[in-house]
């Protein structure tokens, strides 16, 4: 892997997140069952962490009007939007960042990031950064695979409640 490598990875971090967040809209206006576009229009103006936590209200409604709740299903995707706000969290702090190649004792290149943070009320620059190896960021864009598979699975899950001829 190279310096070129290893931008292209965080680079693909950043696009699947992307696609999370895509994910979480598409199935926001599944489960509101309205004109598609004013429900995009308003969950646009929201901000990533309220997106999740409004799509998470609105699921455990959509558990409740369909029955879902013997089966609790509300909780499993309680966790769900807590796991996509913790990669959220993740990938501002990527997003926020300076880079720089690291070698490490073993020859391995990874990348040595230094947030960007301001912390004014102490008047310092937050400086604790990390040391990031492919395999770690790899590991957080299959997590998010896992996420994609998981809100498609709710996706189809609400449209065969609502057409269950489809």
């Amino acid at each position: 892997m190279n310096y070129g490598a290893l931008h292209a990875q965080l680079g693909r971090f950043v696009l699947k997140f992307q696609t999370v967040e895509a994910a979480m809209v598409e199935l926001t206006v599944q489960i509101v069952d309205a004109d598609s576009e004013y429900v995009a229009t308003l969950v646009a103006e929201l901000e990533f962490n309220a997106k999740a936590r409004a799509l998470d209200v609105i699921y455990t409604r959509h558990a409740q009007i369909f029955g879902l709740s013997d089966q609790t299903p509300h909780a499993e995707f309680h966790k769900l939007m807590a796991r996509i706000q913790k990669l959220a969290a993740r990938r501002n702090d990527l997003v926020h960042s300076f880079y720089n190649l690291l070698i490490t004792v073993d020859g391995k290149e990874a990348l040595a990031r230094t947030p960007t943070r301001l912390k004014p009320s102490d008047g310092v620059r937050v400086q604790n950064g990390e040391d990031i190896l492919p395999e770690k960021l790899e590991a957080e864009i299959s997590e998010m695979g896992s996420i994609l598979q998981e809100l498609e699975n709710y996706r189809r899950g609400a449209i065969d409640i609502m057409c269950p001829d489809h």
